[in-house]
């Protein structure tokens, strides 16, 4: 039975997150009393050299890597997920989405196990991650992750390698990344696994669209005054479409808006106070980077009565670890919705 937000205030937390790691007074790495588990090796895929396209134009990378250093986050959890040699990661301050080493915390623990050092947190540390000694350096084109204003230098250390995560889905950048590194073949395993979960929660919840729980409003709420939707054009909103649930479409007024210091980003739409509840005319809304205090939050925000999912008692939150989409957070965000929509 399809379960509001009513509901969800007597249910106990969905999960819990990762427990903290601890960090020294410089930046360390994840590790152990116990020798670190190894990550599988990766099975050559694929001749070399290779030239891959990246958001930098094409590079050649001359033979497989065997020392992986990732300035981003976001494409660390695709790294891990292929069972990359991933030997160093930048990472980010400790927030509601990271752990102690700012870590994603939905596979910290999997870095921890694998003995991946933490360079750095926050402004990319070119020392540290010279001195890691990389064959291979990947870097994110965009977002709060990216170091591609260093790029000149981090080329100078090894091949260095620019892929943009805002437009694509978690299959096609972990496919992209696969093909960069002779990773191939645990890619398409991870993606007909998760494909294999998709169809099975898309048929769960269709009863539940059936009765009128589609289309659906996509954001973050961290305030009133801060809020952003996000589109179709986002891994999060193409998630969304392959469960069988059609994105609320925005006002054109919106969608066409400046977006600031977003400029140039297709994923989402920064949405002032002003303009919020044009912004969410969808049956259910669903909050990203959330727990349940923010779905309750925007259930009683006086501003946002009138509109639809708040009528119906149906706003969810999908937890923190939604905000990046990757392997792991991806199967958390499907088992979400069906724990909601069922």
């Amino acid at each position: 039975m399809f379960r509001t937000t009513a509901d969800r205030a007597r249910r106990a937390p969905y999960a819990l997150l990762l427990g903290a790691l601890v960090i020294g007074a410089t930046a360390v790495g994840c590790s152990s009393e116990e020798a670190p588990a190894q990550a599988p090796a990766v099975s050559e895929s694929g001749a070399w050299p290779r030239t891959v396209d990246t958001a930098r134009g094409p590079v050649t990378v001359e033979t497989q890597p065997q020392r992986i250093v990732s300035t981003s986050v976001t494409l660390t959890g695709a790294l891990l997920s292929l069972d990359a040699p991933l030997i160093g990661t930048g990472a980010q301050p400790k927030s509601t989405v990271t752990d102690e080493n700012g870590l994603f915390s939905q596979w910290a623990g999997i870095a921890l196990q694998r003995g991946v050092d933490v360079l750095y947190q926050g402004v990319t540390n070119i020392e540290k991650i010279t001195a890691a000694t990389p064959d291979l350096i990947v870097v994110a084109a965009r977002g709060g992750d990216s170091a591609a204003e260093q790029y000149d230098l981090l080329s100078k250390i090894a091949p260095t390698l620019v892929f943009d995560y805002t437009d694509k889905s978690w299959q096609e950048l972990t496919t992209q990344i696969a093909d960069a590194i002779g990773a191939e073949d645990r890619a398409g395993q991870l993606i007909n696994e998760f494909d294999t979960k998709v169809a099975a929660a898309r048929s769960t919840i269709a009863p539940a669209l059936q009765a009128g729980f589609t289309p659906v409003n996509l954001l973050t709420y961290n305030s009133p005054q801060d809020s952003r939707m996000f589109t179709a054009e986002s891994a999060q909103g193409q998630l969304v479409d392959r469960l069988g649930m059609a994105l609320a479409p925005l006002p054109a007024d919106i969608a066409n808006a400046d977006k600031g210091v977003m400029a140039g980003r297709a994923d989402v739409v920064p949405v002032g106070l002003e303009n919020l509840s044009r912004a969410l005319p969808g049956a259910a809304t669903f909050i990203i980077n959330a727990e349940q205090p923010a779905a309750d939050a925007l259930a009683a925000d006086p501003t946002l009565q009138g509109i639809p999912s708040v009528q119906r008692h149906a706003v969810f939150a999908l937890g923190y670890d939604s905000f990046r989409l990757d392997y792991y957070s991806a199967g958390n965000f499907v088992d979400r919705v069906v724990n909601e929509l069922t």
